[in-house]
Formats: C-alpha cells, structure tokens, sequence
C-alpha cells in the first residue's frame, strides 16, 4: 500500500507528525493502561514511527507492525533492536501466540471492512487480554469540527463515539473508555489531554477493552 508512505505523513500531518506526537500524548495512553495491565506481551498495530513503543517498552515487552516501509523504517532506526517491527496490515495479521495487550491508536477509521479487522484484532489478544485503541469521533458540540479540520482522505469512517463503541462490543467487552481532548495550535504546539468526566464531548475517545474467554 503505497497511500501511507511518506507522502501521505507529509499531506496528512502538514510535515508535523513528530510535533502532532508529543511524548506527553503516549505517556496519557499509557498511564490508562497501566490501570488494568502492568506487564506482558504488547503488540502495536499500525505503530508509526513507534513513538508509543518507546515509552511503552519500559513495561511492556513490545513488538509493533504498520503498513508503511516509511514509518517502520523511521521506528527501526529510532528503537532498540529488542522491539520487534514487522510489516503487517489490519484484517491478515498473523503471530505465534497471541499478546497481553494490542494497542491500535488512530487506525480503525482509515479501515474500511471493520468486521474483518475487529476479527483480527481478537484473534490476535489472550483471552482476558486487552485491546486500546483510540479514534476520533465526530459527534458532540465539536463534531462539526473535527470534521472540518480532518484533511485525511484516507478516514473511511467519520462517525459517533456510541458507533466506535457499538463495533467494539461485537468482538470484546468493553471495560473503560475516556475521552480525549487533542488540537494542534499554530503550526507549532500539540495539546493532548485524556479526561474521563468530559468523555461525552470531547474529540476522540480512548477504549480498553477485555478479549473473551470464549
């Protein structure tokens, strides 16, 4: 797929990618969870440039997979060979064993068939094992823009945070999920905050969900 090379970090991000992922982003996701996991196997489906794995590394023991030579390229070069980087697209993933955690930040809404990668996605987590994921979500007073903002061609699925929830709950159960309030200001300054009490409007929301024993 040649949509997520460089030139897609380059239009979507507006050459700010490194600016739009501050660390303080990745600890908040990682602080969530920690509330429910604090060690194992960590898989990050769609992991970029691995920013999330180097802080989630220090306890978790992480792998990551993306669909983008570029971003694993950037992530090879960026992290310890212990952390285990290969090429894999949502929906044909295919591992050994399954992993304590899956995280899977801003990934779903640029899939189209999400029956198929939900499937994988469980497929891929230890029974009582966790799935994290974010997406954005365009309802609430913000929607409107969100959605105005959002110069991704790629997003196939610009829809509510009851919807997210809705297709989460086809494949896991849902544990916990927070808002998160995110704007990039000026060209040059990312907030990110995780905030449970406004998780009804905020812009994006955060999930954890449990893997079934089933």
């Amino acid at each position: 797929m040649t949509e997520f090379e460089i030139e897609y970090f380059s239009r979507a991000y507006r050459e700010n990618y490194i600016r739009r992922n501050p660390p303080n982003k990745w600890r908040s996701f990682l602080k969530e969870i920690l509330k429910f996991k604090t060690e194992g196997n960590l898989l990050d489906v769609g992991c970029a440039h691995g920013l999330f794995l180097y802080h989630a590394m220090r306890k978790f023991k992480c792998s990551g997979c993306d669909i983008s030579h570029f971003a694993l390229s950037y992530a090879r070069s960026y992290l310890p060979p212990e952390v285990n980087l290969f090429y894999g697209a949502i929906g044909n993933i295919t591992v050994k064993r399954p992993y304590d955690v899956v995280t899977c930040f801003d990934v779903l809404e640029h899939i189209e068939n999400l029956e198929v990668a939900l499937k994988n996605l469980y497929e891929l987590v230890y029974p009582r094992g966790l799935l994290v994921l974010t997406v954005p979500v365009y309802d609430g007073p913000l929607g409107w823009l969100v959605n105005r903002l959002d110069y991704d061609l790629t997003h196939q699925h610009r829809q509510s945070r009851d919807f997210w929830l809705r297709q989460v709950e086809r494949w896991f159960e849902v544990r916990f999920y927070t808002g998160v309030w995110r704007y990039f200001l000026l060209n040059r300054f990312y907030f990110n905050t995780v905030s449970h009490m406004s998780r009804r409007w905020t812009t994006a929301i955060l999930i954890v969900a449990e893997g079934s024993t089933m």
